[in-house]
């Protein structure tokens, strides 16, 4: 068990280290750091909330395994909304406080893109419910970085049905492609459900599926007993580079502002070329061209980001174990605790601290001063703070739930 929590540890880690990267060029100053930043947006982002999505799935049916009547799932939902809404409420005030009510004053650089439309009462009430992400676009405008809390709400929500009326693995994915495929359907219908929804919904459920499989002990191996992750690990840097690749070309060719061109030597490949034959496949299929062009990215995306947390899983779950050091566990430990609060902080908390500066002239010392400085201390409060949330919400636990333990890493 203790390798497992150091493993997981690590995962929490990395995701929220990959994330903070990809949002931070918005509050620097210097063209060097926005520039060396770029380069984490978006591959970095996405995979580093897929990691967190995927150990998500995991972490809930390794605690949430047996829900077998609605009693369990209501028992379910109780702790949920506990465990995830206090924060993300004080979260949401600090946002419309910071970014709507004293924006004009602050002067951080940073201006919240649609504010008005955003922070409007009606749309800040759709937030306080978790609902954006479903609403979404019709009904709602979801906020930079606390869409993510909508997105999980709706995963939580369809979890335990999903549980608690399929018995096998197989019966989980039949399952879950009907709600993916019925959710797709509703999304074109009455337009709602925010895309991110799609991308991640099935991240979600790998990881449920993967918990599922280490739990009952199945090992996952090719005909001639070859260990399918040391497969995998073998072949996944050409993975990743054709994904890549195929991403950047699928990116380059389906977007109208950017005009490419290949010479094959025989013939001319242009964009206009492709768009043509991308017409005529969605027009074959019945579907428009952007919804065409929405399943291909999506599908390069859920590649990308499956085989990147699977990698990240096997190789966490092999290596990171008791036998790091105990100041290397404890960095891991620490930086994991502190994710969530992390995240739903992080970008009040850059733009106080940039309007906090306003008096330092060079773009570099003030850029060298949030890595160094603001960073750190960003998640010095935000473990402090969650250390707690998570010790009243542990006493209140113990007392409501008394007799019923769960793995107390639970993400969340």
């Amino acid at each position: 068990m203790k390798n497992k929590i150091i493993a997981f540890d690590f995962l929490r880690a990395l995701a929220i280290i990959m994330i903070i990267p990809a949002h931070l060029s918005n509050y620097l100053f210097s063209s060097y750091g926005k520039l060396m930043l770029y380069a984490f947006d978006p591959y970095f982002a996405n995979m580093g909330l897929g990691l967190f999505i995927f150990m998500s799935g995991y972490l809930l049916y390794y605690n949430n395994h047996s829900i077998r009547s609605l009693e369990d799932v209501f028992d379910f939902y109780k702790k949920r909304l506990l465990r995830i809404f206090p924060l993300y409420w004080a979260a949401l005030a600090v946002f419309v406080m910071v970014f709507f009510v004293f924006a004009s004053r602050l002067d951080s650089g940073f201006v919240f893109p649609d504010s008005e439309n955003v922070f409007s009462p009606y749309n800040v009430l759709v937030h306080f419910l978790g609902l954006q992400i479903l609403l979404a676009p019709a009904y709602a405008a979801p906020m930079l970085t606390l869409y993510f809390v909508g997105l999980i709400v709706i995963f939580y929500a369809i979890y335990p049905f999903i549980i608690m009326y399929s018995k096998s693995t197989e019966q989980i994915l039949i399952s879950s492609f009907v709600v993916y495929f019925c959710s797709f359907l509703i999304s074109k219908t009455f337009n709602i459900i925010d895309h991110r929804f799609f991308m991640f919904f099935l991240v979600f459920m790998f990881g449920v599926l993967t918990c599922r499989e280490r739990l009952s002990e199945k090992a996952l191996k090719l005909p001639g007993k070859i260990p399918f992750v040391r497969l995998l690990l073998a072949i996944l840097p050409v993975i990743f580079v054709l994904v890549i690749v195929l991403g950047l070309r699928s990116s380059m060719f389906l977007d109208p502002r950017i005009s490419v061109t290949i010479d094959t030597g025989s013939a001319i490949i242009g964009s206009s070329t492709v768009g043509s034959i991308m017409s005529s496949i969605a027009g074959l299929m019945g579907i428009n061209l952007s919804l065409l062009e929405f399943i291909i990215n999506l599908a390069l995306l859920n590649i990308f980001i499956l085989i990147f947390c699977i990698s990240e899983y096997s190789l966490a779950t092999r290596y990171v174990n008791d036998k790091l050091s105990g100041t290397l566990s404890s960095f891991f430990t620490n930086i994991a605790t502190s994710s969530y609060c992390v995240y739903l902080f992080h970008r009040p908390f850059f733009t106080l601290w940039n309007s906090g500066t306003n008096f330092i002239s060079s773009p570099i010392l003030r850029d060298a001063l949030m890595l160094f400085v603001a960073i750190p201390l960003l998640f010095f409060i935000s473990y402090n703070i969650q250390k707690i949330e998570l010790n009243m919400k542990t006493n209140f636990s113990a007392r409501k739930y008394s007799g019923k333990r769960s793995y107390h890493k639970d993400l969340l």
